[in-house]
């Protein structure tokens, strides 16, 4: 039986395929990534913390606005307090027994990792103002200086 000789050209030609499609892959993601880092119209993005309670939006807080913050859930009785401080956002304190949100740190704009409090459902991340997705919110947790923004949402709606 004759062994079947090997084209090298067919390896070379997957191997040019699949470095081409590797380099659109990350030419669309490094695009993808600085168009979210465009300011806004008037210069720096302007980044949210976002705290939802039982997969619920509670409150839109601006991230320069320093201060601690409670949040309860009536549902676990558990109490969360968060820290915002220069431009920074942590787990002050929590009710639950493991303290891993805690000990998770501050987290920081233009980071996508949300400090996750399981036992009491509590969940914050940070969000540019472009990206707030207004279907979520509740008219009442809409904090005065987004009500235009939420109120054209609104309007775009009907």
């Amino acid at each position: 039986m004759e062994a079947k000789k090997h084209r090298w050209k067919y390896d070379i030609l997957l191997l040019a395929v699949l470095a081409i499609a590797a380099g659109g892959i990350f030419l669309f993601y490094r695009g993808k990534t600085a168009q979210q880092e465009q300011p806004e119209p008037g210069g720096e993005p302007v980044y949210y913390v976002q705290v939802e309670v039982n997969s619920r939006p509670e409150q839109l807080i601006l991230l320069t606005e320093d201060g601690d913050y409670t949040f309860d859930n009536i549902y676990s009785k558990g109490e969360n307090i968060i820290h915002i401080e220069n431009g920074g956002v942590s787990m002050q304190s929590a009710t639950c027994p493991d303290q891993v949100c805690v000990y998770q740190g501050i987290i920081e704009p233009p980071t996508a990792i949300p400090i996750v409090c399981m036992p009491n459902v509590v969940y914050v991340s940070l969000v540019e103002r472009s990206e707030i997705d207004w279907s979520r919110f509740r008219e009442e947790v809409v904090p005065e200086e987004l009500s235009a923004d939420y109120a054209a949402w609104q309007a775009a709606q009907k």
